[in-house]
């Protein structure tokens, strides 16, 4: 380990060729807090200090963020849109309150609108070469990820509406169960199907607007952010009369 500056200002960067590959969430966060303190502080760090190995792992960590609140997004968006249409029960009626509906929704958004905010927060450590390429990297992840379920979640969805719940094709196939249930069952579920069958075209659509919001709130959070940053570095530099100028 390599000390830069003293004091409390003191901080840590490993020796170039020793970087520190994060794992998860919390240790990216935390490797872009170092390199953010270091580089606002002047401490240099030369940009091959963050080699393609480091880049990678920032890209991994993001992507797999981006996955996991994106398949928990999906699994939810039909059950919430379902609640809104009426077509599924919540608290126990099948007729939901403004509140119901809004509860349906914030439960879909809240993993995509979640982590989008969370990545919209290093905007105020958006300063600097290696801090900067840190969260470029970090965000492809994620944008990658949100791509990603937007396309397979849309095409999904509309094969569900269009082929796996068509009428004919649903009627044979549940016929194929026949045998399983007794009484009215069939014609009872069959018709649920149906009814429930429209919410996979909206989800389709939901979903999309959802993935938009995993890209816009990031980059509209660092652009703030960064602005905030560079603004008060520039009050401070002035104040203290250090005649320094906010790092790029």
């Amino acid at each position: 380990m390599a000390a830069k500056g003293g004091g409390k200002g003191e901080t840590w960067i490993q020796e170039q060729g020793q970087q520190h590959k994060p794992k998860g969430l919390v240790a990216a966060f935390s490797e872009i807090q170092n390199y953010f303190m270091s580089e606002r502080k002047g401490s240099p760090i030369q940009e091959e200090f963050f080699t393609f190995g480091g880049k990678i792992a920032f890209f991994e960590v993001g992507f797999k963020g981006g996955l996991l609140s994106a398949l928990l997004s999906v699994l939810l968006t039909p059950f919430a849109i379902g609640v809104v249409e009426a077509n599924l029960p919540i608290f126990g009626t099948i007729h939901p309150s403004g509140f119901d509906k809004f509860f349906a929704f914030a439960i879909a958004l809240s993993f995509s609108t979640g982590y989008a905010l969370l990545f919209a927060g290093l905007g105020k450590y958006y300063i600097g070469i290696i801090t900067k390429s840190a969260i470029k990297n970090l965000l492809l992840g994620v944008f990658l990820a949100a791509a990603i379920k937007g396309i397979l979640a849309f095409l999904a969805f509309h094969f569900i509406y269009f082929v796996m719940l068509e009428p004919q094709r649903l009627g044979k196939f549940l016929l194929q169960f026949s045998w399983l249930v007794k009484g009215g069952a069939l014609p009872w579920v069959y018709q649920s199907l149906l009814e429930f069958r429209p919410v996979f075209l909206t989800s389709a659509y939901f979903v999309l607007i959802t993935s938009a919001l995993m890209i816009l709130i990031p980059v509209a959070g660092i652009a703030i952010g960064k602005r905030k940053t560079e603004k008060a570095m520039a009050q401070e530099a002035l104040y203290t009369g250090s005649g320094a100028q906010p790092v790029k």
